[in-house]
């Protein structure tokens, strides 16, 4: 396929790697902004009213892979045993990622699709409805590994710049569409803004933000001091709050409105997090004010408000711990001051996040150990008290932050290279399982390589304070071993017999530049490889550790899920009298 142009100057890309490195968490709030009325409702999509159904009692789903590559990574013959272990487990959702650039890798020309993915997920879909499990997709995920989807950030920023771009993306919409049709149990798509972050507007969007600015009083400053030919407001400068109304204004009526246009019901994944604006008070004094995003916490036409939710939200953020009852009062304040800014829309928690150990943000609160199972506990009350109708917890399994894309081979050998030692046709090597998957043979003086781009995300590397290593799922008749390279020494993987199993060992990976590459050769004997992961990080959920064994948190989330299935809140009243 042909590769998306990269049509941003230098000055852009700067700008967009500078900007990202801004994240501020508090919580005081900015006034909300006008939305526009709504459109007339397109033809063949059906109005969604408000009704009382089974609450979304969610999981996300990563197919033992990291989220960033998960649709070209799962393996079918997993799918089912996990989704009947979802279900053992008291949810009744089943979250999904839909990443724009997995289904849509080239939007210019408009626009080329990957069969592959789509065909995935219509298994993914299918299987929920056997498992008897609702679904909810998050619809254009940016991360994206696709070796045609480009630089993931410049895809975002055209897309909030570019009309054409925009027109692509409804495009991949229509064809989400088609594939839901008649699909009972997908339950909610949505759209989030960590997908859509505005970090610069350009100047090809002035259109588009002069439109904005004549939706403002006809005295409003802003509008006087941005009439068309002026500068650009950018979200660092004095008129950060400019910024981000422009930003919110678009994500409702040019990106979310559209959609919603295509995709019913659809909800709107809001930031609740506040961007920071320096003022100075009359003696020059400089202190900060928090813009907040409540405009877009009740998107038009939505039926439910969703949020995402983590210790850090409310907190100091300088390292501390919490107890249950500071994390379950900042918790209600949070709900409480969302639903205050959507008329009492019920609420949709996206993303429950009890523990987050993100990398970048140790400093961020945590909840104390002796406080995890009690915050779940008080939690429900909590939820009921504030009309949450669901929640989707983030990650049930403990992932592996691996770069690798196609990890597992279900697209063949696409990221690859096989040099065979026979110089034989390597997708030979290939064989095909009866789930539709497939294993690679790696014999005797057979290379098997990736070279994995920094557009990925971050890097193993070993000058790190990270411990750097490899796992491989390998199945073999016969002991032998693995000679694993990441740039840096040889790391020899040593597997039995036995046959399916998998080996982790310590490696020093070691980057050229922008560029990490991986080798593997068979020492011995051949080797059947199932699964390839390189990591310095494992996040984790505490319901199931990376080896699959049961977490702390599990039987309290299995306690929180029947709570939410069975009861309607009158435990907390009968409770509270």
């Amino acid at each position: 396929m042909s590769r998306p142009q990269n049509s941003l100057p230098k000055r852009v890309i700067g700008l967009l790697i500078t900007a990202m490195a801004l994240a501020v968490i508090t919580f005081w709030a900015w006034r909300p902004q006008t939305i526009e009325p709504t459109m007339a409702r397109a033809a063949g999509v059906a109005p969604v009213t408000a009704q009382r159904v089974e609450p979304i009692i969610g999981a996300h789903y990563f197919g033992r892979q990291w989220p960033k590559n998960f649709i070209a990574g799962f393996r079918r013959e997993h799918v089912a045993a996990d989704f009947a272990g979802l279900r053992a487990d008291g949810f009744n959702t089943v979250l999904l990622l839909v990443a724009w650039g997995d289904f849509q890798p080239v939007f210019e020309p408009c626009c080329s699709y990957d069969e592959r993915a789509w065909q995935r997920l219509d298994f993914l879909l299918d299987a929920a409805d056997r498992a008897g499990l609702g679904v909810v997709l998050r619809v254009g995920y940016g991360w994206s590994f696709h070796p045609d989807a480009g630089v993931i950030t410049q895809r975002i920023h055209r897309l909030l710049n570019e009309r054409e771009v925009r027109a692509a993306f409804f495009a991949f919409l229509d064809r989400i569409s088609t594939v839901l049709r008649g699909r009972t149990t997908v339950r909610l798509s949505l759209l989030s803004w960590e997908d859509l972050w505005l970090h610069v507007i350009d100047p090809l969007a002035r259109p588009d933000f002069e439109r904005y600015l004549r939706t403002l009083p006809s005295d409003d400053s802003y509008r006087l001091r941005f009439a068309p030919g002026n500068a650009l407001p950018s979200a660092t400068s004095s008129d950060a709050a400019l910024f981000n109304r422009y930003w919110d204004w678009l994500l409702m009526n040019e990106l979310f409105r559209p959609a919603t246009q295509r995709l019913q019901p659809l909800s709107f994944e809001a930031r609740i997090d506040r961007d920071p604006l320096t003022v100075h008070d009359a003696d020059g004094a400089p202190r900060s004010h928090w813009i907040g995003h409540e405009s877009t916490y009740a998107p038009p036409g939505a039926t439910l408000s969703t949020l995402y939710w983590a210790p850090f939200w409310g907190a100091r953020n300088e390292g501390e711990q919490l107890d249950a009852t500071q994390a379950l009062r900042l918790f209600a304040v949070l709900l409480q001051q969302v639903r205050d800014s959507t008329g009492n829309l019920p609420l949709f928690i996206d993303q429950f996040n009890v523990i987050d150990n993100t990398l970048g943000f140790e400093r961020n609160a945590r909840l104390r150990a002796d406080a995890l199972q009690p915050f779940l506990a008080g939690a429900y009350c909590v939820m009921r008290a504030n009309d949450v109708h669901g929640y989707a917890y983030w990650t049930t399994h403990n992932y592996a932050e691996s770069p690798i894309y196609n990890p597992a081979f279900g697209y063949r050998l696409d990221g690859w290279s096989l040099q065979t030692h026979d110089g034989s046709d390597a997708e030979m090597r290939l064989q095909a399982t009866p789930h539709g998957d497939f294993e690679l043979q790696l014999q005797p003086g057979d290379a098997l390589r990736q070279q994995i781009p920094a557009r990925h995300g971050r890097l193993p590397r070993a000058d790190d304070a990270l411990a750097d290593q490899v796992c491989v799922d390998v199945r073999a008749e016969a002991p032998g071993q693995l000679d694993i390279r990441a740039g840096g020494a040889v790391s020899l993987l040593r597997f039995d017999g036995s046959g399916e199993q998998q080996r982790c060992a310590p490696i020093a990976a070691n980057p050229d530049g922008d560029t990490l590459t991986l080798e593997l050769r068979a020492l011995g004997t051949h080797a059947t490889l199932r699964n390839v992961m390189l990591f310095d990080h494992v996040q984790d959920g505490g319901l199931y550790r990376f080896d699959g064994g049961d977490g702390p948190l599990l039987p309290a989330l299995r306690e929180l899920n029947q709570r939410f299935a069975q009861d309607n809140g009158e435990s907390c009243a009968a409770a509270a009298d």
